[in-house]
């Protein structure tokens, strides 16, 4: 049977905030660069992997850490986002 409906993916800056700070992430990043990424998490209307990739990305840049723990962050990214179903 198919359905008409579908699956939206978003993340609130506030629990990346808190992701960030727990994690000791973007401790290199000045206000503008940090206000820039939350600001860009809140106007994503559904957040797809190459989002999550970009965002990690971006928290690398401004981060002390090393290449091998991308993987970690981008997990820790998708277990902050919330997913629901929207019917079309």
């Amino acid at each position: 049977m198919k359905y008409d409906y579908k699956e939206v993916r978003k993340m609130l800056s506030w629990d990346l905030r808190k992701l960030c700070i727990s994690n000791d992430w973007y401790e290199s990043g000045d206000a503008e660069d940090y206000s820039n990424l939350l600001e860009k998490v809140d106007s994503l209307e559904n957040i797809t992997t190459d989002d999550i990739i970009e965002i990690a990305t971006d928290i690398m840049e401004h981060s002390d850490i090393k290449i091998e723990e991308f993987e970690n962050i981008c997990n820790a990214l998708f277990t902050i986002c919330h997913t629901f179903i929207e019917i079309a």
